[in-house]
């Protein structure tokens, strides 16, 4: 009986600190977050940036979307041909 009572006592001490740090952090967080917006700098993908900054990025991103596009569909056409060729031979050389 004695056990369960302590160890309720220690489970309540427990989520009591993780209270009082979940709050500690969160006010943290929030001056934080009131100091960068003061200065006109706000949170984008993990950083801190101006709206001019994220504008940029967010151009470059697109570029970046661009080429990748361009890449997946250059290695289907490869793809697709390389078959082509590998059927062509294995029609020559495997059927009568």
């Amino acid at each position: 009986m004695t056990k369960v009572k302590k160890d309720d006592d220690l489970a309540l001490k427990i989520r009591e600190l993780k209270e009082k740090t979940r709050e500690k952090v969160r006010e943290g967080l929030l001056k934080e977050f009131e100091e960068y917006k003061r200065q006109g700098i706000y949170p984008w993908e993990g950083i801190w940036l101006s709206p001019q900054d994220i504008r940029k990025v967010q151009e470059k991103m697109k570029k970046r979307d661009k080429v990748v596009f361009g890449e997946v569909i250059a290695l289907f056409i490869i793809f697709g041909f390389l078959s082509y060729v590998l059927y062509r031979l294995m029609k020559i050389f495997l059927l009568p």
